[in-house]
């Protein structure tokens, strides 16, 4: 097979494919501020610092996605969630939006091109489909209903009040508005999703962390989670599939319990966080569907040796990827502190696997 250029092989395997060689993507976010020497407080505020910061990053290791996602915060602040920006760190949360569930009946879809920070995670899609996107994947930012519906309500008062909902306590009306909050908060996503699509991005990324199996049973996450994160992707399938883009969930943790239910959102591709066992997802998703994953980003990408992240990354390849439909990246985040030299040796063994 003749070589492919970085999205052609990346989009060969997020179809179930087998490309030229293994393509990777490390979740490499924010990380880029790093290697750009960027603050995280300016990163996260403007578009073209991190388009140039990932430009910086992929010019020092050549992988094949490059990532815009930093913070989780910019789509919830679009409802009006007040957040405290840090000089050298992420946004953090002042205080929930909503007083009560009642709340929910006065939110509406804030405007992707307009509210909170939205624009400035389009604007850097916007770029880098400019200056790479004829030849590298580029990777947008996605926050899934079920996290931006905790934000808004306040996480731990969230989780709680699914715990009642799910023991037959809490007032009335509850119910339905949990619902009601998840299904705004559905719309939200697939609006901001689809605006980045209209931009040109290749890989439409929804992460949704707090609807973990290590969060939530499992029967609250196919009541609260599952069926909105469904909802997002069925929401942009058109234009996903017309602007010839795949979808990619991630969510974090020991996920077995859901791991079914994850594959059944409808994805594309699926991001296999450290605690999973790669060899065990693939056997119990099959062949077709794409994985990413997954080496430990602080034992093995931070802490470890060069010859370390050699080894972890043959060891993924060997686990979900002889076959194709696989690419090798992190478990999540690529910590502030890890070694250029350890991703670009995961790019390196990657690249080194010819199918």
């Amino acid at each position: 097979m003749p070589a492919l250029t970085s999205l052609e092989r990346v989009l060969a395997a997020a179809s179930g494919d087998v490309p030229d060689v293994v393509p990777c993507g490390p979740f490499a976010g924010f990380y880029a501020a790093r290697v750009a020497g960027v603050p995280l407080g300016r990163y996260v505020t403007d578009g073209s610092l991190i388009a140039e910061a990932q430009m910086a990053l992929h010019a020092a290791i050549g992988h094949d996605v490059v990532v815009t996602a930093a913070d989780t915060y910019y789509l919830a602040e679009g409802f009006g969630l007040e957040v405290t920006h840090h000089a050298d760190a992420l946004p953090t949360s002042k205080r929930p939006l909503l007083d009560s569930l009642a709340d929910v009946d006065r939110l509406t879809v804030p405007d992707p091109t307009r509210d909170g920070r939205m624009p400035v995670y389009v604007e850097a899609v916007r770029l880098l489909v400019r200056e790479l996107g004829d030849r590298v994947a580029i990777r947008g930012t996605g926050t899934g209903p079920f996290s931006v519906a905790a934000y808004l309500y306040g996480d731990q008062r969230f989780l709680m009040k699914l715990a009642d909902l799910s023991a037959g306590m809490g007032e009335p009306d509850d119910e339905a508005r949990v619902h009601r909050l998840l299904e705004i908060c559905a719309e939200a996503s697939a609006a901001f999703l689809r605006e980045q699509l209209r931009e040109g991005e290749h890989i439409v990324y929804l992460g949704d962390s707090l609807s973990s199996a290590e969060m939530i049973s499992p029967r609250m996450y196919r009541t609260y989670a599952g069926p909105y994160q469904r909802m997002v992707f069925e929401l942009v399938a058109d234009e996903v599939r017309s602007r010839g883009a795949r979808t990619l969930l991630h969510v974090c943790g020991d996920n077995r319990a859901i791991v079914r239910d994850l594959a059944a959102t409808g994805v594309d591709m699926l991001e296999i966080d450290q605690k999973m066992d790669l060899a065990w997802c693939r056997e119990t998703l099959g062949d077709e569907l794409c994985l990413i994953g997954n080496l430990d980003p602080v034992q093995v990408v931070m802490n470890g040796t060069s010859d370390e992240v050699e080894q972890a990354s043959r060891a993924c390849i060997r686990a979900a990827g002889s076959r194709g439909a696989f690419v090798l990246g992190t478990g999540c985040f690529v910590p502030w502190d890890s070694p250029v030299g350890n991703l670009k040796s995961m790019v390196d063994v990657a690249h080194a696997h010819h199918y």
